[in-house]
């Protein structure tokens, strides 16, 4: 059998969030990106020519992206960070600053900051949680917030176990900066 990569990513394939990462316990300027992704998924190819249909894994993409666009990602469990939902307000308080926005356009994530690495993994494992099924070998996932600057996350193989969303199975990340 011969190993294939299959790269979906482009144009169309990006989400724009406003965040407020953590650095070295200060809260940074609320600010956003129009982040740009990139899918690789590794595997074999099969008897039928392929490593996995496209239309199973452009849908998986895009619904792992589609909550996140157009909204301000917090990071559920930043140490140091207080985030409390109250009726219709979500309040952020850390690092000297304070947040109130619209629950409607905020999304709280499970991870410990909104780093650029943090939030590929976050997607990876939520794409990978969507391509259960498929019989994936192993993906990495970038995540560029401007040109030049980008995260790249890898899973591990199925033997070693894929990157998921939960406990320490976390996928590996390479940041350019």
């Amino acid at each position: 059998m011969v190993a294939a990569t299959v790269v979906i990513g482009g144009p169309g394939i990006c989400f724009s969030a406003a965040h407020a990462g953590m650095h070295n316990g200060v809260l940074e300027p609320l600010h956003g990106h129009t982040y740009q992704v990139t899918l690789r998924v590794h595997g074999s190819v099969s008897v039928d020519g392929m490593v996995v249909d496209f239309d199973v894994v452009k849908p998986a993409l895009r619904a792992a992206i589609r909550p996140l666009h157009r909204r301000t990602l917090v990071a559920g469990h930043c140490p140091g960070a207080l985030v409390e939902q109250t009726g219709d307000t979500v309040r952020i308080t850390a690092g000297g600053r304070r947040y109130e926005l619209p629950a409607t356009d905020v999304v709280v994530l499970p991870i410990t900051n909104t780093s650029t690495e943090e939030l590929a993994t976050y997607v990876l494992g939520v794409v990978m949680d969507g391509l259960s099924e498929a019989g994936i070998g192993g993906a990495e996932l970038e995540l560029a917030e401007s040109p030049g600057t980008s995260a790249l996350v890898h899973t591990r193989s199925r033997a070693e176990g894929c990157a998921g969303t939960s406990g320490d199975d976390r996928a590996d990340a390479e940041v350019a900066r």
